[in-house]
């Protein structure tokens, strides 16, 4: 960047020892490909999110509102990136928010920083212009007024952050002890073995781990690509308007309309972020006119599969044990990108379904996830 490209950024950042370091530090986030990493290969809830069970920074996801066990970024600067786009994407719990303000009481100067808070917000009550115009006390003005418009303020947040989350969770020390899946192809004095399912990703083993494939598995991708250029497998775009991704709502009113009757949902791609499993299973369910399908099944939080009926009145039951055990015909079924791998449902031979396809979903995750006995209609964006 010459001298006179560089002036409007000074001119606009001040000219201080402060601003200088936060252009330090957006010239390192942007030439080592920090920004771009975080923004473009990752995607919230799907790669990353918050486990505040057990910390406060973002942690790598295994699927969709699927954190991994017990990984977490080993790079410093993609920790602190993606923590603040977790925050910035979810934005702040009522409890994170009310300690907002109890540390702004705190502070030397709660009428400046309030202001700050503030600066550039329309607010809908001229008494939130002044900090003693709000009384956490008051639980309706709480829930009606003062959360909505602070829980995704992105000064709050950056309070939140800077006097919360980082002070506790962003510590470096000395040393470090870390693995990876290298790891267990260390040498040994037995050999390591193990079983892959597809050899789609055989070249990011580790240099001492080989793919056998046997002769009679080797015509396995071509008999799987046949299997998905079958006539009966149909395609449709979703994007929306300058090629946008669509919301779930209109997915939803999609399926609905469908002239096919879709009763399966497979967001293999996971396209569905808005809303919760139970909450997609709802929403569904009231799309649908009542002789299509009297329940939904869903997965829970607990990974159970759950049937919610039209007269349940938001209590729904273990599948195991309803009546739609055996009469998945008559249900709508939805499985989130977790759980599209693994799980066995006995669907009638006519039950068509839509398979969402994503950003960075490979082949063999595709195959996994299709793995049903019914007719598809690939649902997409581009």
């Amino acid at each position: 960047m010459t001298e006179d490209e560089a002036t409007p950024l000074l001119k606009y950042f001040g000219d201080n020892d402060i601003s200088s370091g936060i252009l330090y530090l957006l010239r390192g986030l942007i030439s080592h490909n920090i920004l771009l990493f975080s923004l473009m290969e990752k995607r919230w809830k799907v790669d990353y999110g918050l486990d505040l069970k057990r910390s406060l920074l973002a942690v790598p996801y295994r699927a969709k509102d699927s954190p991994a066990g017990k990984a977490e970024f080993s790079h410093p600067d993609v920790a602190l990136t993606l923590t603040c786009l977790s925050y910035y994407y979810g934005g702040l719990s009522e409890t994170q928010l009310e300690m907002c303000f109890k540390n702004l009481h705190k502070s030397d100067n709660p009428a400046l920083k309030y202001e700050r808070w503030i600066n550039g917000v329309v607010l809908p009550k001229p008494y939130l212009k002044r900090l003693n115009g709000i009384n956490l006390d008051d639980k309706k003005q709480w829930q009606e007024v003062i959360y909505p418009i602070f829980c995704y303020n992105k000064a709050v947040i950056d309070s939140y952050l800077s006097d919360v989350v980082f002070p506790k969770q962003a510590k470096e020390f000395p040393h470090k002890l870390s693995t990876s899946g290298w790891d267990i192809a260390g040498l040994k004095k037995h050999p390591t073995t193990g079983f892959s399912g597809t050899n789609d990703n055989r070249y990011l083993l580790p240099l001492s781990i080989t793919q056998l494939d046997t002769k009679e598995q080797l015509n396995t991708n071509a008999r799987v690509l046949s299997y998905l250029l079958q006539k009966e497998n149909s395609y449709m775009c979703t994007a929306g308007p300058n090629n946008e991704r669509i919301g779930v709502e209109d997915l939803l009113r999609m399926l609905a309309k469908h002239p096919g009757q879709i009763q399966v949902l497979l967001d293999v791609g996971a396209q569905v972020l808005e809303l919760r499993n139970d909450e997609v299973a709802k929403r569904w369910l009231e799309l649908v006119p009542g002789h299509t399908a009297q329940a939904a099944v869903y997965f829970n939080e607990s990974d159970e599969l759950m049937v919610l009926t039209r007269d349940s009145d938001d209590k729904p039951e273990s599948l195991m044990v309803s009546a739609f055990a055996d009469r998945l015909g008559s249900c709508l079924v939805y499985l989130d990108e977790a759980h599209t791998r693994g799980t066995d449902l006995k669907l009638p031979i006519k039950s068509r379904a839509a398979v969402t396809l994503g950003p960075n979903l490979t082949k063999d995750r595709l195959v996994q996830g299709k793995n049903y006995r019914c007719y598809y209609a690939m649902i997409t964006k581009k």
